[in-house]
């Protein structure tokens, strides 16, 4: 396919390393895997070397694989000196290069310098030039930049390969969307972090399918291969092995891990530690297992085996696992299953679908299992189905359900059909309509099965009718013995119907019984990430009190890497709420797109909300062409009623920030107007607070009208600024405004006073540009002149000079002041006004 061009991520501590090495002389070797981006990097490097001034030049060498020679550096001379020259006199060559007296000289694949190149290298570096280099590859540092290590002319510094997070962010500019978690944990492994496999990963993934696109978004569909330049390795290594190192290591592969005792009935000792040796395998000394060395590695062994070699290794190890004589453990019993499955054998139905359902079964092992147990007449549908549910394949899941309908032999099976498809339609899909039509067609009016009550509860509010869905859910809580299911799944929509009402205290209380009520996990696989989170998301979200923050991140960040697409996203989502009330709209965007980019139920339910609040980030922090992007992708995503007004304040923000003053009103009445009537307090309540926040006259009165709902003391203090305005008394606003920041609101207190000082409080704008000061990010064009007056007279000066398009050095010739001086008070201007990039300054700062 063909990429986006990417911008260089992750490598901003390494190009500030390298700007100072160059400006003060020293050089800079970059080691690392052939594939980790050092071209780029140093491409980047050299350019901003370029824009600083620096007398610099950048080498490629020689297409072909001829490497460096002496002859490379003759692009650096100009005509005149190349006419000058001796033919072909190595020396005169030399002599002219060092004349040059170049601040730093950029040399790509530095690692195929001959020597003499080498030596000329060594006399640039001896005469003062700066030699950048990247050296990657098995081959090792050319004794020329050795010597400059040695001479401490250079420092040698490793290319590490990228963060997860900059994978992340790399694969969705490659991509052209975002990636979900799944996909990026899956890219970082196989790709080991190195640029180049990355870009070969999501070119064969795309080609092959393993990666598809669906709902805005990039998911893995199937495993990875192998990369490219990985692979060919590997196979090509592989192919030098001996038959029975070949056959150990392709056992270990398709295994995962194998046990001691499993391990040396099938490969000898020599083999064994061989293999080990080499890198192929690494062992798990406390679990006492062998392991493949890594995913790639893995999958590029499996790919080169044919059909016969693959039921070959999967016959050899049944056999062994068969006739060891020990207890199985959990993993190997549902490995042995699934080898015997794809030779063919038919298993025990029960065992497969017993199986299954363990807890630790991954993914692909438990689909396979409960295929066989369908197929061996187990009804095992509904299991089957939640499955496909949970990993996106919704239309697969209804049609399975639709085909099992009919031949449900029970009322149990049939009600846990009918559960499952109803969730499947409600939550996955976003259509509650059609999830209530569903279970209004299978219930019982005489006796109404509490399984069917309990999602009926959760369609109602996706619908949204939070009261009707809270007497649901009071109703089978009332019940006679409710299943697990149904207790935990009543319990979790009653909290959340009061979150809708506003009732703050209320919705604690039944979060506490959820987490008190010890077979929740029946009725929420990710039940330990909810519970964890919702009482945060309870007092954030009705209270709107912001001092959760640090334990959401302690939690957040205890999360395991592997388990992060799953468990983070709720997480995140709360955390960005806190974020943008405390008006740091960037690192909400980041948590934003955190929490877009996981996976599993509560992702696929809550993305309209995500998105929408997403929207809200980046409008805020000024990136409007992405807030725009972002509200088109979720215009196109179907959204139930619940979340219809989330959506719309998106809008409302957008349209007010784009000059719309009047739209931006009518969008807030309009969600304020629809919340009271259908009793969706908060709604209710923060589109009237919108309609404050946009000038709307009769907002605070709405607001206002709603009594001492939704509870929490941010809303008290939003409470206190509508009373304030419709007294129209300035001090009182302006004392409303503190109350703001002093509850965490710093978003709304910031527009309070703003407020305040239209209405004649002078005295406030030395508060608002103090408070800007610690809110850098946020980008509201009205803050534009108050974020300018906190600047010093030097630092305007240096501003305005940069927004006119001069250079650092050029600034500081303009103004008569040292090079650093300049950089310094530009650095402290573009703090101040909460930007990142001297391009954003055009229109932030003018003339006094």
């Amino acid at each position: 396919m063909s990429h986006v061009p990417a911008p260089l991520v992750g490598r901003a501590s390494l190009l500030t390393t390298i700007a100072r090495s160059a400006r003060e002389g020293r050089g800079l070797i970059l080691t690392g895997e052939p594939g980790s981006g050092g071209s780029r990097v140093l491409a980047e490097a050299h350019a901003a070397a370029r824009r600083a001034g620096l007398t610099s030049a950048r080498l490629l060498p020689a297409p072909g694989g001829a490497g460096y020679r002496v002859g490379a550096f003759l692009r650096l001379l100009d005509h005149d000196a190349l006419e000058a020259l001796p033919a072909r006199d190595g020396g005169a060559i030399r002599a002219a290069t060092v004349g040059l007296g170049l601040r730093a000289v950029f040399l790509d694949d530095a690692h195929l310098l001959d020597d003499h190149a080498g030596e000329l290298v060594i006399d640039l570096a001896r005469a003062g030039t700066a030699i950048i280099a990247n050296a990657p590859g098995v081959s090792g540092m050319p004794s020329a930049l050795e010597r400059l290590i040695a001479e401490e002319r250079a420092s040698a510094v490793p290319l590490e390969p990228l963060a997860h997070d900059h994978v992340t962010e790399l694969a969705a500019h490659l991509l052209g969307d975002p990636v979900d978690g799944e996909l990026a944990l899956a890219l970082a492994l196989a790709s080991g972090g190195r640029p180049r496999a990355l870009a070969e990963l999501i070119d064969d993934g795309v080609g092959s399918g393993s990666i598809l696109h669906a709902d805005g978004l990039w998911h893995l569909a199937a495993p990875l291969p192998a990369p490219r330049t990985l692979r060919s390795a590997v196979l090509e290594a592989f192919a030098a092995l001996s038959p029975a190192l070949r056959g150990w290591v392709a056992a270990v592969a398709q295994a995962g891990a194998l046990a001691d005792d499993l391990a040396r009935r099938i490969a000898s000792a020599e083999s064994i530690s061989a293999a080990d040796e080499a890198g192929w395998t690494v062992r798990d000394l406390p679990r006492g297992v062998t392991r493949i060395a890594s995913p790639p590695i893995g999958a590029a062994v499996l790919g080169s085996l044919d059909a016969r070699a693959r039921a070959a290794v999967l016959a050899r190890l049944v056999a062994v696992t068969e006739s060891v004589n020990r207890p199985l453990t959990d993993e190997e019993r549902v490995a042995l299953l699934c080898w015997r499955i794809e030779l063919g054998i038919r298993p025990d139905a029960r065992e497969a679908h017993a199986l299954a359902l363990l807890p630790g079964t991954g993914s692909a092992a438990r689909e396979q299992l409960l295929r066989a147990a369908v197929d061996g007449g187990l009804p095992a549908d509904a299991e089957l189905a939640d499955h496909l549910r949970r990993t996106r394949r919704p239309q697969e899941a209804l049609h399975l359900i639709d085909s099992a309908l009919p031949r449900a032999a029970t009322e149990e099976e049939r009600v846990t059909l009918v559960r499952v498809r109803a969730l499947t339609t409600a939550v996955i899909e976003r259509r509650p309509d059609e999830a209530l039509r569903t279970i209004e067609q299978h219930l019982d009016g005489d006796s109404p099965h509490p399984d069917l009550l309990a999602v009926r509860s959760a369609a109602l509010l996706l619908e949204g009718r939070p009261g009707e869905a809270a007497g649901t859910a009071e109703g089978v809580l009332a019940s006679h013995s409710p299943s697990p299911f149904a207790t935990g799944f009543a319990l979790m929509q009653l909290t959340l119907s009061r979150r809708e009402l506003g009732l703050l205290t209320g919705a604690l209380e039944t979060a506490e019984r959820i987490a008190g009520f010890e077979h929740v996990d029946r009725a929420f696989a990710d039940s330990a990430t909810l519970v964890g989170w919702l009482p945060h998301d309870l007092s954030v979200a009705v209270g709107a009190e912001t001092d959760h923050a640090d334990r959401l991140e302690e939690e957040r960040e205890r999360i395991p890497l592997a388990q992060r697409a799953n468990r983070c996203a709720p997480l995140s989502f709360t955390l960005a709420g806190i974020h943008l009330l405390r008006a740091d709209p960037a690192t909400a965007a980041r948590l934003l797109r955190d929490a877009d980019a996981g996976s599993g139920p509560w992702r696929d339910g809550w993305r309209p909300r995500i998105l929408a609040e997403l929207v809200i980030a980046y409008a805020l922090a000024g990136e409007l062409d992405d807030a725009a992007a972002t509200e088109d992708r979720l215009r196109r995503m179907h959204r139930p009623p619940v979340q219809h007004g989330r959506v719309e304040l998106a809008r409302a923000q957008l349209a007010h920030l784009r000059g719309d003053p009047d739209g931006a009103r009518a969008i807030a009445a309009a969600v304020a107007r629809r919340g009271r009537e259908t009793g969706l307090l908060l709604d209710a309540f923060d589109g009237a607070f919108a309609g404050i926040r946009y000038g709307d006259d009769e907002a605070p009165h709405h607001l206002l009208a709603l009594g001492d709902l939704p509870e929490g003391t941010g809303r008290d203090a939003q409470r206190a600024y509508a009373r304030a305005l419709l007294e129209r008394d300035v001090a009182s606003v302006d004392a409303a405004a503190v109350g703001l920041w002093e509850a965490g609101l710093r978003l709304h207190a910031i527009e309070a006073t703003m407020r305040a000082i239209a209405l004649g409080a002078a005295d406030a704008s030395p508060r608002v540009v103090a408070w800007l000061a610690r809110t850098p990010s946020l980008r509201l064009p009205e803050l534009a002149d108050r974020r300018a007056a906190g600047l010093t007279t030097r630092e305007r000066e240096v501003a305005l000079l940069a927004a006119a398009g001069l250079s650092d050095r050029a600034i500081a010739t303009e103004l008569d002041i040292t090079l650093r001086t300049a950089q310094t008070h530009l650095s402290r201007a573009l703090g101040k006004l909460g930007i990142h990039r001297r391009t954003e300054l055009p229109g932030l700062v003018v003339e006094p």
